[in-house]
């Protein structure tokens, strides 16, 4: 069975991840689920950063990024020689050069913003829309415990993309409507896309196993 790599993103810890791990690993799969928070509480460089750490324990075989990790993933999958990289709900980054992220998103962030802190991204929706994102009270109550808050000059860093990297192999699981534009992006590629977006972004938490079902 096939080695995975699962990479959370720098808004989130590994506590959104670890449903997908418990049921990727009762399949008989092998997974990894670092916690990679440590890695972006400086913003300069924090991609190569976050590169390193995730690549940490040696190479795997499938490396899987959820949210904002995609924008990293190409540089991990190349960083583990991963034959195969899934990004689930994720940011697709440009083809070449680096990845700016949105005026929008960096306005938005900027409005949440004290003393040059992002406040961690459970708090931007209220206790209401977290417990209807995330129902079950103790998985909510892991995933808000552990979510960092992150230096707001973070999103104005460009994130490389490397020159080669194993792109032989690559799936796109759409979960939510906030991520039509990157699910089309990965078709326009030629990427397959999973899933049709009608979901919850939070469905990677609270039902792992229709991921693990739409990457069968």
């Amino acid at each position: 069975m096939p080695t995975w790599l699962l990479c959370h993103p720098p808004l989130l810890s590994a506590a959104v991840l670890r449903p997908l791990a418990r049921e990727l690993t009762a399949a008989g799969h092998r997974v990894a689920v670092p916690d990679l928070r440590a890695t972006v509480e400086v913003a300069q460089g924090w991609w190569d950063a976050y590169t390193r750490g995730a690549a940490a324990g040696g190479p795997v075989d499938v490396v899987l990024g959820f949210s904002g990790a995609g924008v990293v993933l190409p540089s991990v999958a190349a960083a583990v020689g991963a034959r195969r990289v899934v990004w689930v709900d994720a940011v697709v980054p440009v083809e070449r050069g680096a990845t700016l992220p949105s005026a929008d998103l960096r306005r938005a962030v900027a409005g949440l913003a004290r003393d040059g802190r992002i406040p961690p991204w459970p708090t931007w929706w209220g206790p209401d829309a977290m417990a209807d994102l995330v129902p079950d009270p103790q998985l909510r109550a892991e995933i808000s415990a552990e979510a960092p808050s992150l230096p707001l000059d973070l999103y104005d860093e460009e994130v490389p993309v490397p020159d080669r990297w194993p792109d032989a192999d690559v799936t796109y699981v759409h979960l939510s409507p906030a991520y039509d534009r990157d699910a089309e992006e990965a078709a326009r590629r030629g990427w397959p896309v999973v899933g049709d977006g009608a979901g919850l972004h939070t469905d990677v938490a609270t039902d792992p196993g229709q991921v693990v079902a739409l990457l069968a």
